[in-house]
């Protein structure tokens, strides 16, 4: 039996959104390579939490400025021709950094820079990319289609970390930025190829002004929406120290080295790639909600326990659990976000989304770095696994119609604001 033809594989039948998520998967393996030898790259330059946590803060930086503004730009252009241009500048950044790096002319502000060049093109890729999915996919399998992105996301991390970790380890970080450098040609040949649905492909003809004060009008206007917004913001604030800490969980509190780290941010592509795979394995979550907020509380409690753990196996566990948990968590909140956003209004209000997630990356890069190098970073996780608990607890007392929401039920949605997009 083919993939497409299983419920948790059911988009992967539409052509161009194979295509996509076929070249997504290889393109995304060598971003997580590059990803996971730059940060153990800065933290071997450094040795300071802080100075590695500033590569995330670099990279996360423009969204808290640039990703309205992208939603706005995905909105009006043709959405596969931006990413072309995207990711292309991707391609072209990890060969100058391999370069950079053959040739020993390295430095930690280089790093920063391209992280800052990655984190500006980001702006505009992540919005655009998410709002292209719609256009790719019939209107019953957008849920599943949303799920399978964060499974490409996440199954990546699986295999490309542990690759990076091994290659860095064996012949230096150099050839894991070269590696990624050529993988972008998947994601490039597949793009070139597909051909979205027109009718998500018109041109807006008002101001960009008026345009994105539409876009976050509507979002603002609608409780639900506001509401899961401000999930993913403190999602992306608190969830994610654990990550830009890392390099140091797997030097400082385990003992190894830049394998040990492959091997534990392989271990949250693991939980990461099964926590999106059983989103996509339900089509219409009937209570979203309550799921959300259970599996919030979830990847809470996952942080703390990891901050208590001492050795690796049990790390890599308990890291896998915590990441299944936010993958969860956010593959639900995506997916009924776009269920209840038109579809002229969808680059705009996953622009938010963005903002949302990446744009809170600098408050959770400070968090990490500050309080890394003040108080090690064992008890920053365990912080931050706390503080995550409380944001969800208050937002979900005082956003009961989000809590409440029941996708079965019979009549109009929640709020007269909100209607099911159409295509």
């Amino acid at each position: 039996m083919s993939l497409a033809r299983l419920s948790t594989f059911a988009a992967l039948r539409h052509r161009n959104y194979r295509l996509f998520w076929t070249g997504m998967v290889v393109s995304l393996v060598g971003m997580w390579v590059q990803s996971t030898a730059q940060s153990f790259l800065v933290w071997e330059l450094t040795r300071s939490p802080l100075a590695t946590s500033l590569t995330t803060l670099f990279f996360s930086l423009p969204s808290t400025v640039l990703a309205l503004f992208g939603g706005v730009v995905a909105d009006r252009v043709d959405r596969r021709r931006l990413l072309l241009v995207t990711q292309a500048i991707f391609m072209l950044q990890s060969a100058v950094l391999a370069a950079l790096t053959f040739t020993d002319l390295i430095r930690v502000w280089h790093i920063y820079l391209l992280a800052l060049l990655n984190g500006t093109v980001m702006a505009f890729d992540a919005p655009t990319r998410q709002s292209l999915i719609p256009s790719l996919v019939a209107r019953e399998d957008l849920t599943n289609a949303i799920a399978l992105t964060s499974t490409a996301f996440n199954g990546s991390r699986v295999i490309g970390p542990p690759i990076g970790g091994l290659i860095y380890a064996a012949v230096g970080p150099a050839w894991c930025f070269a590696l990624n450098a050529i993988t972008y040609p998947a994601i490039l040949v597949a793009l070139a190829v597909i051909r979205p649905a027109q009718s998500l492909l018109q041109r807006a003809r008002t101001h960009p002004w008026r345009d994105l004060r539409e876009g976050v009008s509507f979002a603002a206007r609608s409780p639900l929406i506001r509401g899961l917004l401000l999930m993913v913001a403190l999602n992306g604030a608190f969830a994610f120290t654990y990550i830009v800490l890392m390099p140091v969980i797997a030097s400082q509190v385990l003992g190894g080295g830049a394998r040990e780290n492959g091997f534990l941010i392989g271990a949250a592509g693991v939980g990461a790639t099964l926590g999106a795979l059983g989103v996509a394995s339900v089509r219409s979550p009937r209570r979203p909600g309550r799921i959300i907020v259970g599996f919030g509380f979830a990847g809470a409690a996952g942080l703390v326990a990891l901050s208590l753990s001492r050795q690796l196996s049990l790390s890599m566990a308990i890291t896998a659990f915590a990441a299944g948990s936010i993958m969860a968590f956010l593959a639900t909140c995506n997916s009924t976000i776009q269920g209840y956003t038109p579809d002229e209004l969808r680059g705009r209000v996953m622009s938010l989304y963005t903002f949302a997630l990446i744009g809170s990356g600098p408050l959770n890069a400070l968090l990490a770095g500050v309080l890394g190098s003040a108080l090690g970073a064992p008890l920053t996780i365990a912080i931050s696994g706390l503080l995550m608990a409380a944001a969800i607890a208050v937002i979900a007392s005082r956003h009961r119609a989000m809590v409440d929401l029941d996708t079965y039920a019979p009549g109009p949605a929640p709020e007269p604001v909100l209607e099911p997009a159409r295509r």
